[in-house]
């Protein structure tokens, strides 16, 4: 028993945990519309907020300014990154580049032109030479029906032409020969590398019928003769040349790449943007599409990500934000609230007998102003039990002259179940007269002292507990004696 209070068992009040989140969750629609208004604030101010960082982006880019010389060293380290990335690609996609030296296959045609005349000869030979040298039957031999796919400059590497140097006693009888005027004649090679044999020879194969085509060309330009396959050899050689022509390339892209590498550790921020910015060109440019367009297209859209990001970002804290703010709120209204808050509350706390709780619903929610619960628990949600318990309680207590008392004026409803509950005591020879308000209306009062015991009407979220402890006071003060309580619950 307290000191302060006889009719409380504690001054402390416990936190129902189960009630407070029942109660809480109860009110999701408050909840999703508090997180929902949190989001479009933090959305806008995150859009704001994006916004100034465009802005400052923005401004630092046009703010960007280099001096001479720190210009000089981007514009070097980009026209080196063009040559690395040139030269990787070449490493990468060469054929040459990637055969072994040591075991390359070639295939060797060694063709002769008759039937010429002398001063023509010449021309004729080197027709045939320039146009297997320089890419004519590399550019025919790449538009066969798709066979050979690889760039045109990678497949004139695998092709190549030369004549032999003959000595001086051949050359004289030669132009002896010629001079006696006698038709000339001349002989050139054809040379045709490939990854293997089978694919040299049906390189050489495509050659042949080329040249075969091209000699018609010929002989309308440069002048009549006669050109013949003379002999053809396969094989597998060790190209020393070739060897050290890779070689020679490699060491250069490392050179390059360590050039870079070092020009860039020593740019300052301002550079590497610069530096960064014009790579990003060239690459677009080397693609084939506008580099400012690319670059402006590629600045903005970067910028509607990032504020489409900020946005979203802060939406999302908005939406997390709301909700704990709501519950939070809620929390600390149900902890620090002095009102009733449960049944289970109030028994905890006084000694007076409750009754139980009474489920009411306001007029125009249902038919009835009333919901009478048949399947209710143990401590009476029903106007039946509620009556039953005071009318045990009264006869057990010799009780027959009851007081129903409230410190708030009553609803229609409530009324009218007291009314009906006094009537049904009536005929149980139990008198109980029905009070509202009686602390503020000073006429009940010798009502209340004549009846000598009190029924303490509350009502959840109205009634709190220093009403309840200022009317026990006062009661008990007077001599009354307190029969119990009674909770309402407007749904």
């Amino acid at each position: 028993m307290d000191g302060q209070h006889s009719f409380k068992r504690t001054e402390e009040t416990e936190i129902d945990l189960a009630d407070l989140m029942r109660k809480l969750c109860r009110k999701w629609r408050q909840i999703l519309v508090c997180a929902l208004a949190a989001a479009v604030i933090f959305g806008c101010f995150g859009w704001l907020k994006g916004r100034d960082t465009a802005d400052k982006m923005v401004s630092e880019a046009n703010e960007e300014e280099l001096t001479e010389a720190e210009e000089q060293a981007v514009t070097e380290a980009v026209r080196l990154e063009k040559e690395i990335r040139a030269l990787d690609e070449y490493l990468e996609n060469s054929v040459l580049m990637q055969l072994d030296p040591y075991h390359k296959h070639r295939f060797i045609m060694l063709y002769g032109i008759d039937r010429v005349k002398r001063q023509e000869l010449a021309a004729v030979t080197e027709s045939y030479l320039n146009f297997i040298s320089n890419g004519g039957a590399a550019d025919v031999l790449s538009g066969l029906s798709g066979r050979w796919n690889m760039d045109k400059s990678y497949l004139e590497e695998m092709i190549s032409a030369y004549q032999r140097t003959y000595n001086a006693p051949y050359q004289i009888a030669v132009d002896a020969l010629s001079d006696s005027g006698m038709l000339s004649e001349a002989l050139f090679y054809v040379e045709i590398t490939g990854t293997d044999g089978k694919e040299a020879e049906t390189m050489a194969a495509d050659i042949q019928q080329i040249l075969k085509d091209y000699s018609a060309d010929v002989k309308k330009t440069a002048g009549s003769h006669r050109l013949k396959l003379l002999n053809c050899t396969e094989g597998v050689t060790a190209d020393l040349g070739l060897q050290a022509q890779q070689q020679d390339k490699r060491a250069q892209l490392s050179a390059k790449r360590a050039n870079l590498k070092t020009a860039a550790d020593a740019f300052s921020e301002e550079q590497k943007s610069v530096y960064e910015e014009a790579v990003s060109k060239e690459a677009a440019g080397s693609r084939g599409g506008d580099t400012s367009d690319a670059d402006d297209n590629s600045f903005r859209e970067a910028l509607s990500e990032a504020s489409y990001k900020s946005v979203f970002k802060y939406a999302l804290i908005g939406i997390i934000a709301g909700g704990f703010l709501y519950a939070g709120i809620f929390t600390c209204r149900y902890v620090f609230n002095d009102e009733v808050k449960n049944i289970k509350e109030l028994k905890r706390m006084y000694m007076f007998p409750v009754y139980g709780q009474i489920q009411l619903c306001e007029r125009g929610k249902n038919s009835s102003s009333q919901i009478f619960q048949t399947n209710s628990d143990i401590y009476g949600n029903t106007e039946e039990q509620v009556l039953n318990r005071i009318r045990i309680f009264c006869q057990k207590q010799g009780i027959t002259k009851l007081c129903a008392v409230s410190d708030f004026q009553f609803a229609d409803a409530e009324r009218d179940c007291l009314e009906k509950i006094a009537a049904r005591l009536a005929s149980c020879g139990i008198t109980m007269a029905v009070t509202e308000s009686a602390g503020k209306d000073t006429n009940v009062w010798d009502r209340l002292v004549e009846a000598g015991n009190f029924l303490l009407v509350c009502r959840m979220g109205t009634t709190t507990y220093h009403s309840i402890d200022d009317a026990m006071n006062f009661y008990l003060e007077n001599g009354m004696s307190a029969a119990g309580a009674v909770v309402f619950i407007n749904i």
